[in-house]
């Protein structure tokens, strides 16, 4: 496989976006183009991202030296995840493929959030009415965040939230899906989902540590701590103790390395704040997978960098 040339983007966000106690402003990465025009995104996420910077350096020198004197990757000299992702989408372009859309999620302040929502749950019952909701027949999942507001305000809008779907008769046809993003304490967690009760599909990373999440005895969802959990059981061992723990997987995979070889445990796939072209990539990929992503993060880019012919003529230039 070679490279043929190689683009840098850069993305303002409409706002500045904290996460994981990290302020991201501005979006950054590369895109590897092969000689059969499919691109490849490599483009390493700091405050997420476990990859050395001297190890990001390494591996982009190594593509501009691919480009430069049209060598074949060495893939096996490659550093990190992120550089393997870009490798997985120029070896598998996925384009016969439809792209999955992204898992509902319901996420702003406490007036944005209770301005959307029963338009939100409108839509909802509209397409499970229809039949056209995702595995239909199967339970829809809003995601929601936790750990943001003081805790009676998001207690407070999960009451609220849990009223609205009573009342749509959606109880139980609707399933909701905290993310702590590791920023709870184990006593805000287990309010968080004793108030959800029975509308608890999983809850995403409630906790700082692996221990203190597999402790709750209720069903998780991994996503920073997946590699720690998938490291802990490894082989044959995972797929029984994601049953033991009601473990969720919902994996990044341009930060987790191997990603390509876990359709059998379907974990939901997880955006990195990619481009449109590594989105569409993972929406394509979830199709593949016969699971569902959460890729929703285009909506933090202006309107220009969403779509992929647009993003392309505003954001990019070639290195």
């Amino acid at each position: 496989m070679q490279i043929q040339r190689i683009f840098r983007y850069r993305i303002p966000l409409k706002a500045p976006l904290m996460q994981n106690g990290f302020q991201i402003r501005e979006r950054r990465g590369f895109l590897l183009c092969s000689p059969g025009r499919d691109l490849g995104e490599f483009a390493p996420l700091p405050g997420f991202s476990p990859s050395r910077e001297e190890d990001i350096l390494r591996d982009l020198l190594t593509f501009q030296s691919c480009r430069d004197y049209g060598m074949e990757i060495p893939e096996g000299d490659l550093r990190t995840p992120e550089a393997l992702f870009a490798i997985a989408m120029l070896k598998f372009p996925l384009k016969g493929l439809p792209e999955k859309p992204p898992l509902c999620s319901l996420f702003g302040t406490p007036p944005e959030i209770r301005a959307r929502r029963g338009a939100l749950l409108d839509n909802i019952l509209r397409d499970l009415s229809s039949g056209s909701g995702q595995d239909s027949g199967s339970p829809m999942g809003i995601k929601i965040k936790a750990g943001i507001f003081p805790l009676s305000e998001e207690l407070s809008l999960i009451e609220e939230l849990l009223r609205e779907i009573s009342a749509r008769g959606l109880r139980g046809r609707v399933m909701i899906n905290p993310d702590g993003n590791r920023s709870l304490s184990p006593e805000s967690a287990r309010r968080i989902s004793t108030a959800l009760e029975d509308s608890l599909g999983w809850f995403e990373d409630p906790l700082p540590a692996l221990s203190d999440c597999l402790s709750l005895g209720i069903p998780v969802g991994l996503d920073t701590l997946w590699g720690e959990f998938a490291a802990r059981f490894p082989g044959t061992e995972l797929p029984e103790a994601l049953r033991h723990y009601r473990i969720k997987p919902v994996i990044k995979p341009a930060l987790t390395p191997g990603f390509m070889n876990l359709r059998e445990i379907r974990p939901v796939l997880s955006s990195a704040f990619e481009s449109p072209a590594g989105i569409g990539w993972i929406r394509r990929l979830a199709a593949s997978f016969e699971t569902d992503s959460g890729t929703d993060t285009l909506k933090y880019f202006p309107e220009e960098a969403r779509i992929m012919e647009s993003f392309m003529a505003s954001c990019v230039r070639e290195l």
